[in-house]
């Protein structure tokens, strides 16, 4: 009888020790397959201060994680994508048509995990066209016939909304502008247009500029906000996102949604350089959440299809 009395507690307990054990198991198991984690990012500056820029982050996310973190760099935003596509990177702070162009290369290997949500409530930013504040130019059509700087073919803001808005307006860029040209990233950009070598450039930033280009670019001493004018806005842009290998293990993923999750209360600081500027917080997104960013990406490739044959 005895055998009977004390059977279903001690069942109890081996079950809850089974469930810690395996429990622990789990989340020892992605750590012993993947002791370090290979995060890649677009060079901001130059690669010794993005590094800088990323030392705090590191060292936050190692001891969150428990593994080894490394930062990696690319020269284009292209690199970035490739680089987590081949599985050179496990994760990646990557803006929207990066995201898209990666997901559809590869046929959706890579998802979003978080993204920023800025000061004014949103998820989003602006694409935005700029001249020097002491030029003539007050709107788009005053720009026809002159020289724009896009950013690089794989820009959110800097190529591809504009491309495609412009386009979708019934405007042919190509043939709109006098010239164009890649400057190689949106700090180089803003610099040609205050140096003259363009008229204008698209760039972009947050409402009232509390994060993006224009805002980095203030904090290091490189612009003054009167120094350039916006003559054109986009549409609201869902903003650049931590996007990761899809095939990682479960427990992995929601652990490094959880330390971005985590950063409002635990560091303001690191909050401040992985989101580049001031927001709130970070916030859980899905793919739905980018899917006009594929469709643009879509639109575009069709557009280049289109031209090609013709």
């Amino acid at each position: 009888m005895s055998s009977h009395r004390f059977a279903p507690p001690f069942m109890a307990l081996a079950v809850a020790v089974s469930l810690l054990i395996s429990s622990s198991a789990t989340l020892a198991d992605w750590r012993e397959q993947y002791p370090t984690i290979n995060f890649g990012v677009l060079t901001l500056e130059t690669q010794i201060t993005t590094t800088e820029r990323y030392d705090l982050y590191i060292k936050y996310a190692e001891k969150k994680l428990g593994v080894k973190v490394k930062l990696f760099q690319a020269s284009d935003y292209a690199g970035v994508g490739q680089a987590l596509m081949a599985g050179h990177l496990q994760m990646a702070r990557i803006g929207g048509a990066g995201y898209a162009s990666a997901w559809l290369d590869c046929d959706g290997c890579i998802e979003p995990l978080v993204t920023t949500l800025g000061l004014d409530g949103t998820t989003g930013y602006f694409s935005i066209l700029t001249v020097k504040s002491d030029s003539p130019y007050m709107s788009l059509d005053d720009l026809k016939g002159k020289s724009i700087a896009f950013a690089d073919p794989n820009s959110t803001s800097g190529y591809i909304v504009p491309m495609v808005s412009l386009t979708k307006a019934g405007i042919n860029p190509n043939e709109f502008f006098g010239k164009t040209g890649f400057s190689g990233g949106h700090e180089q950009s803003v610099r040609a247009v205050l140096k003259g070598t363009y008229d204008a450039a698209f760039t972009w930033t947050s409402e009232g500029d509390t994060f993006g280009n224009l805002r980095m670019m203030m904090d290091k001493g490189l612009l003054k906000r009167e120094q350039v004018r916006v003559v054109w806005k986009s549409d609201l842009i869902r903003n650049p996102l931590l996007a990761v290998r899809k095939d990682l293990p479960e427990q992995m993923k929601k652990d490094i949604a959880q330390m971005y999750l985590d950063m409002e209360k635990d560091n303001k600081e690191v909050l401040f350089l992985a989101a580049q500027g001031e927001v709130q917080r970070y916030v859980k997104v899905t793919h739905a959440d980018y899917a006009t960013q594929v469709e643009a990406r879509i639109f575009l490739r069709d557009a280049r299809k289109k031209k090609n044959r013709t």
